[in-house]
């Protein structure tokens, strides 16, 4: 089932594969006839002395019949040596053109075959569902993407075309060496049940510390690439020397999986080596004897000397093959593990309505796999198109989890969530997704330019719109305080920018999308009270009308939506304006005693420091 598997992936390449393993063999077919040059060339040399030349009889040397009765075409020794040079160098000339094709073929087959598996693969992980995506190393899924893919490419192209050299090599070695001396051919061969033994006895041994290798090379790899994507975290807690120590442990343990495969491996070619010298040994033997009891001849010695490598060596590369098996039959499994993973689309909609904006909760509950207690419970409220929404409540009372259940990156187990009257599930994944524009707390900035990362929604976005869209975020007074203004690049993931200048990037990003849904989920948190305020104060005047969603911690932030809903461990304990719920006992109240005295100082302050700037 694994090799079907790892087959499998090769899937679409058939053709190609046949014409590169025709070549691969039709070359060990002409590879096969270069000592049969030198047998002849021998063979008519020998016999100057007391026989002519022209006798030399063509059935003692198994080419072809055409290139004998070329070379006899004179009696002259010497011209029979010139036309068999010539000839070699004709084959010769053949066998590197066709040398070069096969290579050439081979190699954008196994070009082709990465890219296809590498875009297979990356494009199944982009179908994977939210959930596998937050349990999952980036580390370790860029090496699936990456060293696993070339493992199993370089495999299935590389090795899987040595077998077909392999086989035709000893098929053809033999075939021209029974007709020198049959004995030397079953000499040769002898060993290959042994070697199979062996080789069977190493796959079992070497497979067990190839998946120990894959995966300590997996958790270097993320160490690597969370040291990395945490720079800044490490420098700010001067963690320099504990990752250090971190990474040298990774590192040793992924060593040491390495001396632990490299010492098996270097056991088993010690033994293939010792048989293969053995072999040779044998066959110098047994064609000295062949000599002195008049069996053979000098150039039956040296041609069956050149054979003989056609039949030990192959079989010594037997091991070679099934290490790079072995290790591809590793590396396809964690290729597949991922493939067989069924894709989040496989349970979808199939509607894709015009959306205005409309969003009712009904009796929605909602519980992790891996827990009994549901998060969300029996969860209703109404928004109407249009509407500006503020969610509030304590850390874990649900407030994400609500926004998570409308982009469909989780399901509900209970109840059902209507979008203008159509419940949600009956509506494509992508298609809701694509109308709605969500600003995270911690959004994501790509290494591009302000201007590209603004756009990015909406690539044919015109300037004016994004300029705008920049005003309305408060952000056009930072870029002009850049030196490149809106063509400033930004780093990896945005890691030259403040919080609050990402966070108003991203906020200007779902502006120019423009949506028809907007989430805000505690996406002015990095951001001071002033800007928060004139975030605020832009939305509500924009041209453009939203359904409009705002997470919150803040209620300076809530306090101007059209309805605010109140929740607490899972459920909806008050829904209402800001003026019933601040004369309301709850949460609500109990946060505006709060957090309404110092809005109303911080008023107070910027007032009069408006007063002193007027004067």
């Amino acid at each position: 089932m694994r090799m079907i598997k790892l087959f499998s992936l090769a899937k679409g390449f058939f053709v190609l594969f046949i014409v590169a393993a025709f070549l691969t063999a039709f070359h060990q077919w002409t590879y096969s006839n270069v000592p049969l040059f030198t047998q002849y060339l021998m063979k008519t040399l020998l016999a100057v002395p007391g026989i002519a030349p022209g006798n030399v009889s063509v059935g003692e040397v198994n080419l072809p019949r055409f290139l004998i009765a070329f070379f006899e075409q004179g009696d002259e020794v010497m011209g029979i040596v010139i036309r068999i040079a010539a000839s070699l160098m004709v084959l010769q000339a053949f066998r590197f053109s066709l040398r070069f094709f096969e290579m050439w073929i081979k190699g954008s087959l196994q070009e082709r075959l990465a890219e296809k598996t590498r875009v297979r693969l990356y494009g199944h992980i982009q179908d994977l569902n939210y959930a596998f995506h937050n349990k999952s190393d980036s580390g370790d899924l860029i090496q699936r993407c990456t060293t696993d893919i070339e493992t199993t490419t370089g495999f299935l192209t590389g090795r899987m075309l040595d077998v077909v050299h392999l086989v035709s090599t000893l098929f053809f070695g033999a075939y021209q060496l029974i007709y020198i001396n049959s004995t030397m051919v079953w000499i040769s061969l002898a060993v290959v049940p042994f070697v199979a033994v062996s080789s069977t006895v190493y796959f079992i041994k070497i497979e067990k510390i190839f998946e120990d290798i894959e995966k300590t090379e997996s958790n270097m790899m993320t160490v690597v690439q969370e040291n990395l994507s945490g720079a800044r975290v490490v420098r700010a807690f001067a963690n320099e020397v504990y990752e250090i120590e971190k990474m040298e442990t990774k590192n040793s343990e992924y060593r040491d999986a390495l001396k632990r495969a490299n010492k098996i491996v270097a056991i088993y070619w010690g033994i293939m080596d010792f048989i293969g010298i053995s072999q040779y040994l044998v066959i110098i033997a047994i064609g000295v004897y062949g000599v002195q009891n008049g069996t053979m001849d000098a150039s039956g010695i040296v041609a069956s000397l050149a054979l003989v490598g056609m039949l030990i060596w192959p079989v010594r590369g037997l091991g070679r093959i099934i290490n790079d098996f072995t290790k591809a039959l590793v590396a396809s499994d964690r290729i597949n593990e991922i493939l067989d993973k069924p894709s989040e689309y496989e349970q979808d909609g199939t509607l894709e309505p015009d959306i205005k904006g409309q969003i009712t909760f009904q009796d929605v509950s909602f519980k992790f796999d891996d827990t009994d207690e549901h998060l969300l419970k029996k969860v209703n409220f109404n928004i109407q198109a249009g509407q500006t929404v503020a969610i509030i409540g304590r850390t874990g009372s649900g407030k994400s989890t609500i926004i998570n259940l409308l982009l469909r990156m989780y399901d509900y187990q209970e109840g059902d969530i209507f979008i203008d009257g159509i419940s949600l599930k009956d509506i494509k994944k992508k298609h809701i997704r694509g109308q709605i524009g969500v600003v995270l707390q911690d959004p994501f900035l790509y290494s591009k330019t302000v201007f590209e990362n603004i756009a990015i929604a909406h690539k044919n976005a015109e300037k004016e719109r994004v300029f705008n869209a920049a005003q309305t975020a408060a952000l056009e007074k930072d870029i002009k305080t850049f030196k490149q203004g809106y063509d400033t690049l930004v780093g990896e993931k945005g890691t030259t920018l403040s919080g609050g200048q990402k966070q108003r990037v991203a906020i200007a990003r779902v502006l120019v999308a423009d949506k028809p849904i907007l989430i805000f989920d505690d996406a002015l948190s990095a951001v001071d009270t002033k800007t928060d305020m004139m975030i605020r104060e832009a939305l509500m005047n924009k041209n453009y009308q939203h359904t409009t969603i705002i997470i919150t911690h803040r209620i300076t932030t809530a306090k101007e939506a059209d309805q605010i809903i109140v929740l607490e461990q899972g459920r909806i304990s008050q829904i209402g304006t800001h003026d019933s719920l601040a004369h309301t006992e709850g949460l609500y109240k109990k946060l505006w005693d709060i957090q309404g005295k110092l809005e109303s100082e911080f008023q107070a302050l910027l007032k009069a420091g408006e007063t002193d700037a007027s004067r």
